[in-house]
């Protein structure tokens, strides 16, 4: 088992959503931001969901459950913050769901 390229496109996604806040993009960046970490973050949590359960790494489950949550509400609140924050937390998760990854990567590995 191989990580995907949606692991790697991911990981710059995550370092731009979590940069200081005096770095973060305006509304229209900050719209494709998060657009992109929807996009790599589903790719990611399907591809720990084709795993049979009993395979999946400890903490894959939780952020399973989180990712589905926070993709599903959208941001708490509304403006520019609320959507900021948003990105900030699918990064967060996403960043999960990569360990994730690795550790079952690792572990087919051996």
């Amino acid at each position: 088992m191989a990580v995907p390229q949606d692991h790697v496109d991911a990981t710059e996604l995550v370092a731009r959503a979590l940069a200081p806040y005096g770095e973060r993009p305006g509304p229209e960046g900050v719209a494709a931001l998060t657009d992109g970490l929807i996009t790599c973050g589903q790719k990611l949590h399907d591809a720990l969901c084709e795993m049979p359960s009993q395979q999946r790494p400890v903490g894959a489950f939780e952020a399973l459950a989180e990712w589905e949550y926070f993709a599903a509400v959208g941001p708490l609140g509304s403006g520019p913050h609320a959507n900021w924050n948003h990105a900030r937390g699918l990064a967060r998760i996403i960043r999960q769901l990569m360990r994730a990854l690795e550790h079952a990567v690792e572990a087919s590995a051996s």
